[in-house]
């Protein structure tokens, strides 16, 4: 019931809070839903079996019986801490967007919420039917998020958006149907242990490829990208950027690499090709931006680069690198897009020019975006650390040559984020510069629980790592494997049946 709960609880509250008449009542109520919701997910980690690679905490309810659609539901290692970060990352998104969300606000925290619930589903569902509903779902609330309460452009952002991701969907949805209408079941697992012909792997790997990749987003398919983090709300971003993209490399390790594992062997040198390519233009696009907000956008893009680099490696170290770093990723970019907001919230401004020394009269602020950027450049003992030496050794292992071209897109990453809080937060202030409030106990209040878990992540990464192991091997490296040479009982049965159909041709 915990995976229902997680899933119906945000769903109901997004019902509550858009019919509150009061906005005060409806961003309490939509808090502590939020936080009812992370509080009741914490009971999936402790109960989890770490010792066992398949669906826990199953749900089954038959939902249309003639066509074998259910409702099923289940968490195995690989979706564990992403609906973790999901449940973790809402309440704080709600609490930082308290003051900057100024009309319609119950509608924003409606969507919010709803996205939640559609974003576990997504995660949660073992049903093929039941995980496309929720992956279609998500794209509503994120549609209002960006094209109600975005930016100047948040129009194009919008139409660039619900454009390259319906692209994908749709060509994902003829794939869906194709592989249920061979196995006869829309149950993941039945597809699991379905073999298919590697004709039809080439061509349903591609179809689900082009739809998670485009979420991640992988160059070249990632020109949604900077205008949709940009025009977006701060707490709409971080749920783009910290959540919904990596779906995209979730589907990845969920349906592309286990269905079709000969075409993802196939297919890997070149995804890894793009995925070092991403790294590297987000890098070098990040360096000619004046916008701060644009520049994280840029910057995101490229690291989510280097977990698909690292996936592709099909390495145990790879893959658990790709997820730790999906973990960290979600938590250092969600800090940084939230003290982003903070930042516009006081100035009216993401344009370098328009600060500057501002860590004379914003210390708090200052350091906690230090902080955050300490562990986005990958400082040892932040949450960008240990992930990415994991991929890198693993990408290092597979093509030295790509793990070094990745390795020059840090090194710029490092230069453009150290360069921009230089002209930000340090030097002189400006005379003209107003007085504005430091950080607020609400704002530290949501900045802080991210400080101290990208922190975890970076000392403790066993305690991320050690629960996804099996669920990995099982279904995912032992999918990659060759088939099993055959017995020689099995050999002398095709010799037999090989001589009886040339006897048959014969006659």
């Amino acid at each position: 019931m915990i995976l229902s709960i997680l899933i119906g609880l945000p769903l109901l509250g997004a019902l509550g809070v858009g019919l509150f008449p009061n906005e005060k009542a409806a961003k309490a109520l939509s808090l502590a839903v939020a936080l009812v919701a992370f509080v009741f997910s914490l009971a999936l980690y402790t109960g989890f079996d770490p010792s066992d690679g398949g669906f826990q905490f199953r749900e089954l309810h038959p939902l249309v019986p003639t066509v074998g659609i259910q409702y099923s539901l289940g968490l195995d290692g690989i979706s564990l801490w992403l609906i973790l970060l999901t449940t973790f990352l809402t309440p704080l998104v709600i609490l930082g967007s308290f003051d900057s969300i100024r009309q319609n606000v119950r509608g924003f925290f409606a969507c919010v919420l709803l996205l939640e619930s559609a974003m576990v589903g997504t995660l949660a569902s073992t049903d093929l039917f039941l995980f496309y509903l929720f992956w279609e779902l998500m794209l509503i609330p994120a549609f209002f998020l960006i094209g109600l309460w975005g930016g100047p452009n948040r129009v194009k952002a919008t139409l660039q958006f619900v454009l390259f991701t319906m692209l994908g969907s749709l060509l994902m949805l003829v794939a869906l149907l194709y592989v249920t209408h061979e196995v006869k079941s829309f149950d993941y697992t039945a597809l699991f242990e379905h073999a298919f012909p590697q004709d039809v792997q080439f061509w349903c790997f591609l179809a689900f490829a082009l739809a998670f990749l485009i979420k991640v987003p992988l160059f070249p398919f990632h020109a949604w990208l900077p205008d949709a983090y940009t025009e977006a709300p701060a707490g709409g971003t971080v749920l783009l950027s910290a959540v919904m993209v990596k779906l995209g490399a979730y589907g990845l390790l969920r349906f592309c690499i286990p269905l079709f594992p000969e075409a993802a062997k196939g297919f890997a040198p070149w995804i890894m090709v793009l995925a070092v390519a991403g790294v590297v233009h987000g890098a070098l696009m990040a360096t000619l931006q004046k916008d701060f907000k644009r520049l994280a956008a840029y910057s995101s893009f490229s690291h989510m680069g280097l977990i698909v680099l690292g996936i592709f490696t099909f390495s145990l170290t790879g893959l658990q690198g790709g997820i730790l770093q999906m973990v960290g990723h979600g938590i250092y970019m969600a800090g940084l897009f939230l003290l982003i907001g903070m930042l516009y919230d006081r100035r009216g401004s993401h344009e370098m020019a328009a600060y500057g020394g501002i860590a004379k009269a914003l210390p708090l602020l200052s350091f906690a975006f230090m902080w955050m950027m300490l562990s986005a450049v990958g400082l040892p003992g932040f949450g960008g650390f240990s992930g990415e030496v994991l991929l890198l050794i693993s990408a290092y292992q597979s093509s030295p040559l790509l793990a070094l071209t990745a390795i020059a897109g840090f090194v710029l990453a490092a230069w453009y984020l150290f360069n921009f809080y230089g002209r930000v937060f340090l030097g002189p202030l400006p005379r003209e510069f107003p007085k504005f409030p430091d950080l607020s106990p609400r704002e530290m209040g949501a900045i802080l629980p991210l400080a101290l878990l990208s922190l975890w992540v970076g000392l403790g990464p066993n305690f991320f790592l050690q629960p996804i192991e099996k669920t990995l091997e099982m279904k995912v490296i032992e999918k990659l494997k060759p088939p099993p040479a055959m017995t020689d009982f099995a050999a002398e049965q095709r010799r037999i049946q090989e001589a009886v159909e040339q006897e048959k041709k014969g006659r």
